[in-house]
């Protein structure tokens, strides 16, 4: 919330060689390696019609979209999460949707003015000084420079930015939403209510179940589209091994502290503070009394000896920080607004300042640690530049053994898998394996669960080889032996899921017959405790939940969370069925909607939903857009990430 510009994350770079050097010997993926060597002659990531991802515009989707996922999630959020969240995939295709929402606005005739661009600065908070005026062009140039981005750069990105709000108010007026939908999604958000509530498993009646042949033949033959098998590829491959070729590796003191001499910039740091803070907001539901009244609660709670981390939860209103507990990490001059940063820079260690005003508001400030600027020593990240030369010429030997077994292979064609086994015998350090059929989600014997392998594999023609393809061990070439099509199966093929999805079904009707009995013996004056001990379960209480379908204890159930909200307190309900069987319920308590209450909060919930629209509609324009001008995607880029490349277009 307080940073004006992007954060400088230069020495990022060395604390991720710093784990690559615990990987050498598998040689893992460096992080934007194949990014940072593309996006050194201005590379094109990807292509949507006639216009270019630059592999700069994509470095910086990527870096704002995994650090925002840090601020969510903090510690938690660690590579194999961003792995499998596809994250690089995710930053590539936000710049393709906003290339084609600014061509989409461009279309409609609509322009950005360069008056409007410097009125938008001159509204910039970091580029205020002490009385509310414009720092001045030199200033502004230098701040910027201190980001790293230069005042063109800048202009043009906020000038997008303005061309999408103009865009995104032109769409708006061509949506129409309905009185209908804005009172259910009032009520879905304002009507609360508590359940008490038994579940019965299915799974329970296993035992009663037994399905017969004519069981399994009616129920696949109504259902033959759910047992489709999909396309399945046999491949055969080359594994040059990267911990081999890392053993081969020499990397002299020489060399380490020629690379030194050569990057000292590197190694250097300005001045930095590492603080956190707790912020209340003036804004339109707080008066600057209310705030100040509020952050000398927050003061004394801690002077009081109170958690530091406990009071940013309860009083913080920086959301971005709140669940790190308030901490903003370590920054330079000019990433705070001026009124914080004078402050933090001025703080003592460890005693609370403030509070201290804002634009934003009021802060609690304690300074946890200060860095002079300076320079590493070449002592002190000797070993750091070891691993990361250490896993370049690595990755460069293996990827060097790698394309030249490709080459040979594209040159002369393999007649089958056992050329590439002859290849391997000849070659030490590379291996010959073959994976069995397998489909584009299934886990691959010998390789585990890997998108960039699967991707490769589906790219390549029956006898074709692949180029180089990434993995934790090193790098293969593969070679597709055959190709098996989508195919409904025989029966005998797929029996036991059929089976399986016979007997759940007949597992739930008893699960429903059951509570459906049940509900009579309430209605005839038992309790829901009552017939809940006669099925043998217990009954619980549901905390209150909404409209909206999620209902803690059971979890997204919207026809459930729908059968609630249309009976009044004290009245049971159901069964409905759910993930694990079904659910009968009592409303234990009710609280509906007032009629003057919505009226009051209408616009604001109309808006809500219109914005809501406006996104599905963009969402579903850039679908279509990219349908008809086919996007093109940097195979090398994504593989080098393990990434699975999509289909083309």
């Amino acid at each position: 919330m307080l940073k004006v510009f992007r954060d400088n994350l230069k020495n990022l770079a060395w604390i991720l060689w710093a784990i690559i050097a615990l990987f050498v010997l598998a040689l893992a993926v460096e992080f934007g390696g194949n990014v940072r060597q593309a996006s050194q002659g201005q590379g094109v990531a990807a292509t949507v019609g006639s216009e270019r991802v630059t592999t700069l515009e994509f470095q910086r989707a990527y870096k704002n979209l995994d650090n925002r996922f840090r601020q969510v999630y903090g510690e938690q959020f660690t590579p194999e999460m961003a792995k499998q969240m596809r994250l690089p995939l995710q930053a590539l295709d936000q710049v393709i949707g906003t290339k084609i929402l600014l061509g989409e606005a461009r279309r409609l005739g609509l322009t950005v003015s360069d008056a409007e661009v410097r009125d938008q600065i001159l509204e910039i908070p970091g580029l205020k000084d002490d009385q509310g005026n414009f720092v001045g062009q030199e200033e502004y140039v230098r701040r910027l420079q201190g980001s790293q981005i230069s005042p063109a750069e800048f202009e043009r990105e906020l000038r997008d930015e303005l061309l999408l709000d103009k865009l995104n108010t032109a769409l708006a007026a061509n949506l129409y939403v309905g009185e209908d939908e804005i009172q259910k999604a009032y009520r879905d958000q304002v009507e609360k209510a508590k359940i008490r509530y038994l579940q019965v498993p299915r799974a329970r009646f296993a035992a009663e179940v037994k399905s017969s042949p004519a069981d399994l033949a009616a129920y696949f033959q109504a259902h033959k589209a759910e047992f489709r098998l999909p396309e399945q590829r046999d491949v055969a491959y080359l594994l040059v091994n990267g911990a081999q070729a890392a053993q081969q590796v020499k990397v002299t003191d020489q060399d380490l502290q020629s690379f030194y001499d050569a990057h000292k910039a590197d190694f250097s740091h300005e001045e930095q503070v590492h603080a956190r803070h707790v912020l209340v907001m003036v804004n339109d539901q707080r008066t600057d009394a209310q705030a100040q009244a509020r952050i000398q609660e927050a003061k004394k709670k801690i002077e009081g000896g109170a958690d530091f981390a406990k009071v940013v939860a309860e009083y913080s209103d920086d959301t971005a920080s709140k669940a790190s507990g308030g901490d903003l990490g370590s920054f330079g001059r000019h990433r705070m607004v001026k009124e914080f940063e004078d402050a933090a820079f001025n703080a003592q260690p460890h005693k609370l300042v403030g509070p201290v005003k804002s634009s934003f508001g009021y802060h609690l400030i304690e300074v946890l640690d200060k860095q002079p600027a300076g320079s590493q020593p070449f002592e002190q990240v000797k070993e750091m530049i070891r691993a990361r030369l250490t896993a370049e010429r690595a990755r460069d030997l293996a990827a060097a053994k790698a394309k030249d077994l490709a080459a040979r292979l594209t040159s002369s064609k393999p007649r089958s898998a056992d050329d590439l086994k002859a290849l391997a015998q000849q070659n030490p350090g590379v291996t010959f394996a073959e994976t069995g059929k397998f489909g584009s989600q299934d886990i691959i014997p010998g390789i585990g669960r890997n998108p960039s392998f699967s991707a490769a594999a589906s790219g390549l023609k029956q006898g074709e080889v692949s180029q180089p393809v990434q993995l934790p061990q090193g790098w293969a070439i593969l070679y597709l032996k055959d190709i098996t099509a989508p195919r409904t199966p025989e029966l005998k093929d797929v029996e036991p899921r059929v089976k399986a999805a016979v007997e759940s079904q007949k597992q739930q009707q008893i699960a429903i017959q059951k509570l459906e009995a049940a509900r009579k013996e309430l209605a005839a004056g038992k309790t829901l405790d009552q017939v809940a001990a006669e099925l043998g379960v217990q009954a619980k209480d549901s905390a209150e939940f909404d409209g909206n379908g999620s209902i803690p204890g059971i979890g997204y159930n919207p026809e459930l969370a729908k059968a609630v909200m249309a009976l009044p307190t004290g009245q049971a309900g159901g069964p409905v069925a759910d993930a694990q069987g079904a659910v009968l319920f009592q409303v234990t308590d009710h609280k509906g909607w007032d009629p003057k209450q919505y009226a009051t909060n209408r616009e604001q919930t109309r808006s809500s939903l219109l914005q809501k629209k406006l996104r599905e509609f963009e969402n579903a324009l850039v679908q279509q857009r990219r349908r008809e001008l086919g996007v093109e995607y940097d195979k090398q880029l994504l593989q080098g990430l393990e990434v699975p490349v999509p289909q083309q277009g």
